[in-house]
């Protein structure tokens, strides 16, 4: 909205039609892709504890390294529009 200076939703659709990064809350920026309007963001992995490994109710998760790696792009963890069924009417 401050970028397009608007609240239209016409506008803010074709702003992030444009595949403009912002800022998730993650080591890198994300986007919209304009095909299919899927976020696309950095993921992690992650592993379940073992019983007694927690330090409490909430602790029961160990997360891994982000993917894909730094050096590669954030595309390749999507379906690309050829494998999609999806499409936007």
């Amino acid at each position: 909205m401050n970028e397009t200076k608007s609240t239209d939703t016409e506008k803010l659709i074709a702003y992030f039609e444009k595949e403009t990064q912002f800022d998730i809350l993650k080591a890198r920026k994300g986007y919209f892709r304009a095909w299919d309007h899927q976020l696309v963001q950095e993921a992690y992995t992650f592993t379940v504890k073992e019983k007694g490994k927690a330090r409490d109710k909430w602790d029961f998760l160990a997360l891994g390294s982000a993917l894909p790696a730094a050096n590669e792009p954030l595309e390749i963890i999507n379906p690309t529009k050829e494998q999609n069924p999806c499409t936007l009417s």
